[in-house]
């Protein structure tokens, strides 16, 4: 069988800070799978992201441990440690084109939240990174305030990109650091054994 008529595997990359990885990471990822009948969502743990510091409370191997712990009962999500284990800063053009060269034949998409997306054309080579993906957005409030962005995006990029329809969660790595550093509790709002290992570890004290 030729290669043109082999059907190509569709890939969605989840990257992300993860610090530490929650529900609605978990929520966003399971929808986009569904809705864009993906073969499988490729988690990507950022090493030295350009766009804001990582936060302290947790080792970046400990942000590894925690997004392999949450997802390892899903047999289509897998965890990838390309960026981790990149020197210098993780910028996602660079992501997108190992990853295409490693596997020319998938057609990839790159699930970003709106917020993201408002400053995409700022990102690094941000021309060219908006052609070689197909974008997922995930929307903060609701799905018309996602398309409002994407529009005006839209205007400056040259970007392929749909809507994700999800529920929508205000939930936030931010918000879970400072409930642990306060002694409130998680439970529920990460998986079990995530929770389990941010108090093995003693993680955002």
């Amino acid at each position: 069988m030729s290669a043109s008529i082999l059907k190509s595997r569709r890939v969605a990359i989840l990257g992300g800070t993860f610090n530490p990885v929650h529900q609605g990471h978990l929520i966003m990822a399971e929808q986009a799978l569904w809705q864009f009948h993906l073969d499988q969502v490729l988690w990507m743990p950022a090493g030295d992201p350009p766009h804001k510091p990582l936060a302290s409370g947790a080792t970046t191997a400990d942000r590894l441990a925690m997004v392999k712990l949450a997802i390892a009962d899903h047999e289509r999500f897998a965890c990838s440690e390309l960026e981790i284990h990149r020197q210098g800063r993780s910028y996602t053009i660079e992501t997108l084109r190992s990853l295409i060269q490693e596997q020319p034949d998938t057609q990839w998409y790159w699930i970003i939240g709106v917020d993201a997306l408002r400053d995409l054309p700022q990102w690094h080579q941000a021309q060219e990174l908006a052609q070689i993906c197909h974008w997922i957005v995930a929307p903060r409030v609701d799905a018309g305030d996602a398309l409002q962005v994407l529009r005006a995006v839209a205007e400056k990029l040259p970007l392929q990109a749909e809507v994700l329809e999800a529920p929508t969660l205000t939930l936030s790595s931010t918000y879970l650091r400072e409930q642990i550093r306060k002694g409130g509790s998680i439970r529920y709002l990460v998986p079990t054994a995530v929770e389990q290992y941010i108090r093995q570890h003693q993680l955002y004290r």
